[in-house]
């Protein structure tokens, strides 16, 4: 999608520490200080590592790209979603200086299941960068949303609350129950540390097989699809989705030990 707009990406891979991830930030110095290197997607909380940055994290980050006239664009779409005590915070509410040179990008489709509505939202400080943003989005036929979402995304934020707390819960459950199994019936595939999301990151690099495949033959076999690794720039992992019942999840598991145990 960035090539077609005549711009470059420019990964700065984040470093697994024994299953978690932390920031390279020495790699993204170096890169920042290219002056071809304008903007920065920051995913907060990270899918599919599942970290919910810590402020000290965000403010380093913040800190290089202002050094380097770097715009921060910030995906939050996860940020209601922090499990087990972790807190989401918005990078653009650490200092006035992040809040004027980022953008940061959130919705209601993740948290409460309505993506189909294709309601979000982008909350730009800078008049001149809510300018650009005005444009594109009129260029593109992007900027008429539906009467039916904008009722939903405000009833969603207002009257969700209850729901949100209980959805955390469960997710987390489903958390727990799914390293439990991994460790049980299948130790040889460490699951990483979730935070945040309800995405599942899990390192499959034991098998010596290509995730494509691992997850072709998941498909076939055990008529499970997840997300191979590949996908995120993560060869040897899978990402597995537990937003699901828990029927749903044992189910699954199941399935994955039977083909890959």
């Amino acid at each position: 999608m960035l090539e077609r707009t005549g711009r470059q990406p420019l990964a700065n891979p984040l470093i697994d520490e024994g299953g978690a991830y932390r920031m390279d930030f020495e790699d993204l110095e170096r890169k920042a200080a290219d002056p071809q290197a304008k903007l920065i997607f920051l995913c907060n909380p990270h899918n599919p590592a599942g970290r919910a940055w810590t402020a000290e994290e965000l403010t380093r980050l913040g800190e290089i790209c202002l050094r380097h006239g770097v715009t921060v664009i910030s995906d939050e779409i996860h940020c209601d979603l922090t499990l087990d005590g972790h807190r989401h915070i918005p990078f653009a509410s650490l200092n006035e200086e992040f809040l004027r040179h980022s953008v940061t990008c959130t919705a209601p489709s993740k948290t409460f299941n309505i993506a189909g509505l294709q309601a979000a939202n982008i909350i730009a400080a800078d008049p001149e960068i809510r300018r650009k943003i005005d444009r594109q989005l009129v260029d593109n036929e992007l900027h008429a949303l539906n009467a039916f979402a904008v009722e939903a995304l405000i009833a969603a934020y207002n009257e969700g609350g209850e729901w949100l707390d209980e959805l955390k819960k469960y997710l987390w459950e489903n958390y727990e129950y799914l390293r439990d199994f991994f460790t049980r019936h299948l130790p040889a595939l460490p699951v990483t540390p979730l935070e945040a999301t309800y995405l599942v990151w899990v390192d499959c690099r034991t098998l010596k097989r290509p995730t494509t495949e691992i997850a072709r033959q998941l498909l076939e076999e055990g008529h499970v699809w997840i997300n191979e690794g590949e996908m995120y720039a993560g060869e040897g992992f899978l990402r597995i989705n537990i937003a699901c019942p828990r029927k749903t999840l044992a189910e699954g598991l199941e399935r994955i030990r039977k083909v890959v145990g």
